[in-house]
């Protein structure tokens, strides 16, 4: 298993990227994302969790893939409130069949997990409660208090803050080289506007004088005077008379 913490995927397509929390590649093509989310509204989040997932198809197909290569992904919204207020622990979303109401097995599986949950008599209600816990000693499941006991107070203190720090450090260098590639991309952008600008003028100044040559050329073959072929194109008498050998 390979978990990442904060782990950021970038939108191929220059659009927006995404943080997940926890990213794990799990044996037999599987990946876990988990989210701690304090958002309440669905409106709000059900997007959130459709982009997080199609971020996760796009960070585990690489180029040259097939299709028969996608991973199970399975994302975790582990959210504050019980976002469907049915009181359940868990709600399970999946595709079906609106038609027949049959459940379609697809790559996606999201699963909210509803962290207001208070009934601690499965497991899950436990490791939801013992999620809320500050105080080791009221923490229900014997292998996380004994985990988060070594870490707070055994000897797995020092290892913990010197993984929190590599985690910080991760998450920093991680940012230094996003906001590189933001202000490349920005600066990539300026210049090209810029050349853009100035190759436009350039183009827009050479149509304008050839177009007004076209126009002088025809008015002296109109015998038009050569002081009103100046005053419409703007060229000196002088080189009117020099369009005008050309004829």
């Amino acid at each position: 298993m390979d978990a990442k913490v904060e782990y950021r995927v970038i939108n191929s397509l220059q659009g927006h990227d995404s943080v997940f929390d926890l990213y794990s590649s799990l044996y037999g093509n599987k990946i876990l994302i988990l989210e701690m989310q304090r958002e309440s509204r669905i409106v709000a989040l059900f997007p959130r969790m459709e982009f997080y997932a199609a971020m996760a198809f796009v960070e585990a197909l690489k180029k040259g893939k097939g299709y028969d290569t996608m991973p199970d992904v399975t994302v975790i919204f582990y959210t504050e409130n019980d976002l469907f207020g049915k009181g359940l622990p868990k709600y399970t979303l999946a595709r079906c069949i609106l038609e027949t109401e049959e459940v379609v097995d697809t790559h996606l599986k999201i699963v909210c997990i509803n962290g207001a949950y208070e009934d601690t008599n499965s497991e899950l209600g436990k490791l939801i409660h013992d999620f809320r816990q500050s105080d080791v000693d009221q923490i229900l499941l014997a292998p996380i208090q004994s985990k988060i006991s070594r870490i707070k107070f055994g000897k797995e203190k020092d290892k913990m803050q010197i993984f929190s720090d590599s985690v910080w450090q991760e998450m920093l260098d991680r940012r230094h080289d996003q906001m590189m590639a933001e202000v490349r991309a920005e600066v990539r952008n300026e210049v090209r506007d810029e050349v853009r600008d100035e190759v436009k003028d350039e183009v827009k100044n050479k149509v304008e004088d050839e177009l007004k040559k076209e126009m002088a050329l025809k008015m002296l073959k109109n015998k038009i005077p050569l002081s009103q072929i100046a005053a419409c194109t703007e060229f000196s008498l002088e080189e009117i008379e020099e369009l005008k050998k050309n004829l």
